[in-house]
């Protein structure tokens, strides 16, 4: 389904609710004619916080509006969402002979190297038997430190699904996944797993246009872990600068971006600190591969990441030159996983094509594929950045934008 028909579902659902545009347009707190335009095909985008806020006027999920698809978009073989459903729904017979916990984890940590490397179809035709050996090495923990660890591990296991079915539209299996992640890590009686998993959880609530919910669970765990930045340990700080992080994403995606840029002085002090203690858990390590590391549960929070949520919160704003600029300040992007700079890398193709340097949007969307090829597809972004730019076409020379449509599923005519 292509991008334009983003305004056909638009006045579909508008109809059926029997609201007029205006009447739209005002309960969303946009422009009259940002609606005329989308449903007449004149725009094909818009910022995500206007979708966020017509989706909840119409009642629609935001991944329902733009048409995000379901399921793997490349690499799909058979069965894979079946499986990760069952696995999610603990409805797959039990092993006969428990696993063996250093395996185990050894396994986590490749299938977390597949979620940073973007590698999904892998990964979903992985994650089942993980978490199906698991749940079989907590129903045979014999003690309650053996109990502990098979409860984290678990709980990683389930994090991991929640995030991949979430990239892969699945959001309910998702939410549902993530509310066992942190049952289990609840069990395992350390309050920052929970906290570390929240995180992902803020993500998840602001991708389905929850942003007011995702922002007030980001707050209440940031205060929960780091009542004060002079007496917290560094694990908190990292926990705390992520929930941040997140916080203020979901505050920019709500259009509240005046309260996210407030925040990001408090999250680059956090990063200063990270950066100069190591976090000594597992959010803080890493793992190889072709690309140098990619880290675990917990992104790595540092100067890195928080330096590109200032770039995101630019972009959210529409202050895209601003956002270029800030760009070329962030420091080590190298040092993160090849699916963050794969993401970070489309903000910032949308700045550039927002600002009509098309071809620049172009060389950075086709960086992003080389870094996360599999990816790419899944990225709702990717696909109506391409959608804008075909147009220009009749004005400019865009070598590779034809074909890099082909592969995101943008049709060309």
């Amino acid at each position: 389904m292509s991008e334009h028909q983003l305004g056909q579902r638009i006045r579909a659902a508008r109809r059926r609710r029997g609201i007029p545009q205006v009447d739209l347009a005002s309960q969303a707190g946009v422009s009259v004619d940002v609606i005329r335009k989308l449903e007449q095909g004149q725009r094909h985008s818009a910022r995500m916080d206007t979708l966020i806020r017509i989706a909840a006027v119409l009642d629609q999920d935001v991944s329902d509006l733009i048409g995000k698809p379901k399921g793997l978009v490349v690499g799909a073989e058979d069965g894979e969402i079946y499986r990760l459903r069952r696995a999610v729904l603990d409805v797959i017979p039990a092993e006969t002979e428990p696993p063996v916990s250093e395996a185990l984890r050894v396994e986590l940590g490749e299938d977390w190297r597949l979620y940073w490397s973007g590698r999904y179809a892998p990964l979903a035709r992985a994650l089942p038997d993980g978490i199906t050996s698991a749940r079989a090495g907590v129903r045979a923990a014999r003690s309650g430190a053996d109990t502990v660890r098979a409860q984290e591990v678990l709980a990683d296991f389930l994090h991991l699904a929640a995030c991949l079915l979430a990239h892969l539209a699945h959001d309910d299996l998702a939410a549902l996944a993530m509310h066992q992640a942190l049952t289990a890590a609840q069990e395992s009686d350390n309050p920052l797993v929970a906290a570390g998993l929240s995180a992902s959880r803020v993500w998840l609530l602001s991708r389905q246009g929850l942003t007011v919910e995702a922002e007030n669970l980001a707050m209440i765990t940031a205060r929960a872990v780091e009542p004060r930045m002079g007496t917290a340990n560094v694990d908190q700080v990292a926990i705390w600068g992520e929930n941040l992080r997140y916080g203020c994403v979901a505050l920019s995606r709500g259009g509240r971006q005046a309260e996210a840029r407030e925040l990001l002085p408090q999250l680059a002090g956090a990063a200063a600190r990270v950066e100069a203690e190591r976090p000594s858990r597992q959010w803080r390590a890493r793992v190889s591969d072709k690309e140098g590391t990619a880290p675990l549960a917990g992104l790595g929070f540092g100067t890195t990441l928080a330096s590109m949520t200032a770039v995101t919160v630019a972009v959210a704003d529409g202050r895209y030159r601003e956002a270029l600029r800030l760009e070329t300040q962030v420091p080590a992007f190298d040092s993160i996983s090849p699916a963050m700079r794969s993401r970070h890398l489309l903000t910032v193709a949308w700045a550039q094509m927002a600002e009509f340097h098309s071809a620049e949007s172009v060389h950075t969307l086709l960086r992003a594929e080389k870094l996360a090829p599999e990816m790419l597809a899944h990225q709702t972004i990717a696909r109506t950045i391409v959608t804008e730019l075909l147009p220009r076409r009749s004005r400019q020379r865009l070598p590779g934008l034809v074909s890099l449509a082909a592969r995101v599923g943008v049709p060309t005519s």
